[in-house]
């Protein structure tokens, strides 16, 4: 199992695209645009989890650098949760 990251999208991307865009490499579990709360609008970046490694591995080396509706996407393995730099609250 890989967990996915990519950013630089296009606000029109949705779930569905991701699903389908990754879904040529082989199969998707899970795949999720982020949306901020507030204004519900893409905040340009999303998540894809795919069963076999290797799929997700050949999607990242294909897709990474692609232009989608005129932005070339930021493809990568996802970090986990532990190992991402805190958020600092600014007032």
């Amino acid at each position: 199992m890989i967990n996915i990251f990519i950013a630089n999208l296009d606000w029109a991307i949705t779930s569905d695209d991701l699903k389908q865009t990754f879904g040529t490499f082989g199969a998707v579990t899970y795949a999720h645009v982020v949306y901020d709360r507030v204004t519900k609008r893409s905040m340009g970046f999303g998540y894809v989890e795919m069963e076999d490694s290797d799929a997700g591995i050949n999607a990242i080396k294909a897709l990474n650098g692609v232009e989608v509706n005129g932005r070339a996407i930021d493809v990568k393995v996802a970090s986990p949760k532990d190992n991402r730099p805190k958020k600092t609250k600014t007032k």
